[in-house]
């Protein structure tokens, strides 16, 4: 919830007014409407560059690889695609639609929805937003033509009803399953819960819809309601405009600057600009820590805006932002699965330990960790730290919130890290849901049901980048990529097997080859190319395997060429930085976790660590003790339906 009218108004007071003339004196961010918000865009000689996916921005333009040329193949990645698929062909596009069609004065028999999308929810019609997305993704992954059949359905059905927007009593342009009066609360300062999280949902599902569908349809609508947004912004002076972002908007600054890139249209970037919420980045521009008691999955878009905003504007402030926040986020305030968050808030630094529950790592926010990581990682492509993090929250968390059990795939909302976690509905949110349940048809639909359904649909988006000397394999997942003639096969059951084999299946290039070199493996990989060891394929530098690198092999590759990499695992023991002697288990990128059938107390356990041993590779598994008994250890990823526990106290 965001504030009141009375303490925004305390909040900003003075302290807009000294925030904008700090601006106004360097970069300008957020400024009043007029000719100097029309200015920012040349004045810093930005130009839009179309083509591409735009919010793969700039730098993804060349190094990232379409998703129709990335295959996934038998893996457990696969098999959560292929649930999520199934999930979005089951939703009835009308009963998404039924809140939207309510709202323009139509009549529908369409069943309501339940959860967040219930019709007395204030963010009801989020989740067909990111269902745009989920099916566009999935179309663009897998070519299936009923997911095309049904974006395109949803995008003409927005766009007859936002063509009914003054008939609605609604300006041009508006589009949303809620009245546009939720939008004179948010600048009067009364309570409303995010309504600008909704707009940057349904314009972040037609960008998707255009771009990797190809629905025309879809431009036309995102840009009339880009139209409705700077109208909206543009009338608000600085200080209402900084107290209106006191309420969540989630990375609609970052859309807008996608609509820019798409049109050409200088108005959208201007826009974008009036979201630069002064009081969360300001310091980050700085590098200055203040995250402790931020909710994080309401400031995490923000820094994804933040390189998009670089990149179009050219102002390398925005740059700063975002680089400061990863590296304070990363290094200081996530766990050892890479999720961030207790009860949906950002921790004090460095405080692991004392923030242990079953409402950490909200997965939304694992969701847009990955988003910005993705987007530095494209102009960074050498370093392996940035796709270290990626795997590890990837393998981790991400895999793992999906309930294997499920034929529609349902994902939980929280990761817990307490002793006894356990993946479920959110207790906050549904104090009766079942305990066996991640999520329903029906009757859930959280933002991490709605996330999720993106999440599990562009698996296949950062295996793999490439630039002009080549391609770059990120991440160990089996697939077929196709690239400068190539066409590459991956095989690997990694983790549980530490080979990774790529293949050359057809096709000639002379290009480089890397495969990365994690800050995890114990010591040089293992590398043989066409059968023979290739001794000089070690990672530079040579002398400090551990801190990552890169094998790289430059040739001329034709079919029938095989390379081999095998990345050696050790067993490890990460420490809680606020409690050393409270550690969690790792074994290469993969976190273990103990199980049980019963809950075994919400009291943090015992390990001998000297009694940890693998006891099964297919699939990974290890044995150790426990308070004097036997526990069985597997990756957390798939602790499922069953008691868990990532954090011991260490004997």
């Amino acid at each position: 919830m965001g504030l009141t009218r009375r303490e925004a108004l305390v909040l900003l007071g003075a302290g807009a007014l000294v925030a904008e003339q700090a601006l106004l004196n360097g970069p300008q961010f957020g400024t009043a409407p007029g000719p100097l918000g029309a200015d920012l865009a040349s004045a810093a000689n930005a130009r839009p560059i179309p083509g591409g996916y735009a919010p793969d921005g700039t730098a993804g333009r060349t190094a990232a690889l379409p998703l129709s040329d990335v295959e996934l193949l038998a893996s457990p990645f696969l098999d959560n695609q292929g649930r999520n698929t199934a999930y979005l062909l089951f939703l009835d596009p009308d009963r998404m639609l039924r809140p939207f069609r309510l709202n323009y004065g139509l009549a529908t028999s369409a069943q309501p929805c339940g959860g967040w999308e219930q019709p007395t929810s204030e963010v009801r019609g989020h989740t067909t937003g990111h269902l745009m997305s989920a099916l566009a993704l999935t179309y663009a992954n897998t070519g299936h033509d009923e997911a095309l059949a049904r974006g395109r359905y949803l995008v003409s059905q927005l766009a007859a009803l936002q063509a009914l927007a003054r008939q609605a009593g609604f300006h041009p342009g508006y589009l949303s399953a809620f009245p546009e009066s939720f939008f004179d609360l948010l600048e009067a300062g009364k309570p409303v819960w995010s309504p600008y999280y909704m707009i940057h949902k349904y314009l972040a599902g037609l960008i998707d819809q255009y771009q990797l569908a190809g629905d025309a349809q879809a431009l036309d609508v995102a840009a009339k309601l880009g139209d409705w947004v700077d109208w909206r912004t543009a009338r608000l002076p600085y200080a209402q405009m900084q107290m209106v972002l006191q309420y969540e908007f989630g990375g609609l600054p970052e859309a807008l600057a996608n609509l820019y890139t798409i049109t050409g249209r200088e108005r959208y970037l201007a826009a974008a600009q009036r979201f630069y919420h002064a009081r969360v980045l300001e310091p980050l521009a700085d590098g200055i820590d203040q995250l402790a008691g931020l909710q994080a999955n309401v400031n995490t878009p923000k820094i994804i805006a933040c390189v998009r905003m670089w990149e179009e504007t050219g102002n390398a402030k925005y740059r700063d932002i975002a680089q400061n926040f990863w590296d304070l986020v990363t290094a200081h305030h996530v766990y050892v699965i890479g999720g961030a968050g207790n009860y949906e808030h950002f921790q004090q630094a460095d405080v692991v330990a004392g923030q242990l529950s079953n409402f950490t790592c909200e997965n939304c926010v694992s969701y847009n960790l990955l988003k910005l990581t993705r987007l530095l990682h494209f102009h960074q492509l050498t370093r392996t730290d940035l796709i270290d993090y990626y795997e590890r929250t990837l393998f981790n968390q991400m895999l793992g919130e999906q309930d294997p059990a499920s034929p529609h795939g349902f994902n939980c909302y929280y990761t817990g890290m307490c002793a006894g976690a356990f993946k479920r509905q959110p207790l906050n949110y549904f104090p009766a849901g079942d305990p066996n349940v991640y999520a329903t048809d029906w009757d859930t639909f959280t933002c991490d049901t709605a996330t999720g359904l993106e999440t599990q649909a562009k698996f296949a988006d950062t295996i793999y980048t490439r630039d002009a000397d080549g391609l770059y394999v990120n991440l160990f997942i089996p697939s077929r990529v196709r690239t400068a003639g190539l066409v590459l096969q991956q095989a690997t059951g990694f983790p549980d097997d530490p080979v990774i084999t790529l293949s050359v299946i057809s096709g000639s290039a002379t290009m480089t080859l890397r495969v990365r070199v994690p800050a995890w493996t114990d010591g040089l990989p293992v590398v043989f190319l066409n059968g023979a060891l290739v001794p000089d394929a070690a990672p530079v530098p040579i002398s400090l395997p551990s801190s990552g690198g890169w094998v790289a092999i430059r040739r001329r590759w034709q079919a029938g060429d095989v390379l081999e990499v095998t990345l050696p695992m050790q067993l490890a023991f990460e420490p809680a930085p606020d409690h050393p002697a409270v550690q969690a288990v790792t074994y290469g990128p993969v976190v273990l976790s103990g199980v049980y059938r019963a809950d075994p107390g919400a009291l943090t356990p015992t390990l001998e660590v000297s009694s940890v041993q693998q006891t099964a590779t297919q699939p990974m598994t290890f044995g150790a003790v426990s308070a004097g008994k036997p526990v069985t250890l597997v990756p957390v990823s798939r602790a499922a339906h069953e008691y868990y526990t990532v954090y011991w106290q260490t004997a």
